[in-house]
């Protein structure tokens, strides 16, 4: 099934969005007012149109025809705003804008986004995620609420049992599957009675600051 966005703004956020869901098949309409910055992308968006999108007629005439708008002008505090205002006036669906601050984004939020993205903030955290806990092996952008990790079992979890540890009381982590590293056996949603070993590696999904709680070093 092939999705559609309308990207508003191509500063680095916006410019990577484009690729990125290019990559996937989705069919991308974006709005600039640098003609420069639109060369960049003239093959990989259906549609570019250069203007300021701080226009209410500019916006009805392509959000209507997309599944969602992603609002990636977050430097321009003013700008995003207003854009978010309209789209929600306008009675658009689904609005993903980006700020560059909390306060930024609760505006945002009040105007009507549907979703603040905090590219970012949510960068470093990954980042000082994997620097200080080496035993993760990869980190999944699941939404902004959640995070799929893979790493290996801490010390702490070795002997014990998923239910001993009670990791979705404790840390709000659920287990989705557990594979030992020599043996190469896979448990895919692993019983409560499951019995932590050395070699084990795990697959978990929570929030980056429940993850970071693990303290998986």
């Amino acid at each position: 099934m092939i999705s559609s966005a309308l990207i508003i703004g191509l500063g680095q956020f916006g410019l990577t969005l484009v690729e990125e869901l290019s990559k996937k098949g989705w069919e991308l309409i974006v709005i600039d007012n640098d003609q420069e910055k639109a060369q960049q992308v003239k093959d990989l968006a259906h549609q570019i149109i250069i203007t300021d999108a701080a226009n209410k007629e500019i916006l009805k005439k392509f959000a209507t025809q997309v599944e969602m708008t992603i609002v990636c002008s977050g430097e321009k505090i003013d700008n995003s705003v207003l854009i978010t205002y309209y789209l929600k006036e306008i009675g658009v669906k689904r609005i993903l804008a980006k700020a560059s601050s909390k306060e930024h984004g609760e505006i945002l939020k009040a105007v009507g986004a549907d979703e603040i993205l905090f590219p970012e903030r949510e960068t470093a955290q990954r980042l000082a995620l994997s620097l200080t806990s080496p035993d993760i092996m990869e980190i999944i952008k699941l939404s902004n609420n959640f995070d799929i990790v893979e790493a290996s079992a801490p010390d702490s979890f070795i002997g014990k049992t998923i239910k001993e540890l009670a990791l979705r009381n404790k840390y709000q982590i659920d287990v989705l599957a557990i594979k030992n590293a020599l043996t190469g056996n896979l448990i895919i949603m692993p019983p409560a009675e499951h019995k932590f070993n050395p070699d084990d590696i795990m697959v978990v999904i929570g929030g980056i600051e429940s993850i970071e709680k693990l303290n998986l070093k």
